[in-house]
């Protein structure tokens, strides 16, 4: 299995270490948007959008991560009192039956939407406002690939685990 587990862990830090820098530049526009607007009575349309930009895709391609660190959403009141056996035989059935199915299922759903967002370069419909939405639109495919990528890692780790 040549570490194909740790190629993608380390390719989803690497995710977290930009979505972190963006998370830096997402707080200090919020904080340069308040100032000009209470100071100054000035409101840009076009930052008002970047950031929220730069909030789904923080939420979006944050979602690998959160699968990478086991963040994510389980009945954690039951799982805990589990036997391991019985744990890894959950956590291995909920990646085949529902993560890569959902990952597999937004791709399909968003990549013709994604498509046809590029083909005429969609922009804002508010005036002053950013014209990258297809930039936006390609979050959603982006998304669904690197929750299909983390999910397989994190089924070869179950199966290393097993093999033990």
């Amino acid at each position: 299995m040549f570490n194909f587990d740790k190629m993608i862990d380390s390719f989803t830090e690497i995710i977290s270490d930009l979505l972190m820098l963006l998370l830096l530049a997402m707080i200090m526009m919020i904080f340069l948007s308040v100032i000009c607007r209470f100071f100054f009575n000035v409101n840009f349309v076009a930052l008002q959008e970047l950031i929220m930009y730069f909030h789904a895709t923080i939420f979006m391609l944050g979602i690998s991560y959160a699968l990478k660190k086991d963040a994510h959403v389980k009945i954690d009141v039951i799982y805990n009192i589990l036997p391991k056996k019985i744990k890894i035989y959950m956590s291995m059935a909920s990646i085949l039956l529902f993560i890569l199915p959902t990952a597999i299922f937004l791709i399909y759903i968003s990549i013709g939407m994604t498509i046809q967002s590029w083909s005429i370069f969609e922009g804002s419909s508010e005036a002053g406002g950013l014209n990258l939405v297809f930039i936006l639109k390609t979050i959603i495919p982006l998304t669904g690939i690197l929750i299909l990528l983390q999910s397989m890692s994190q089924l070869l780790k179950i199966l290393k685990s097993i093999e033990r």
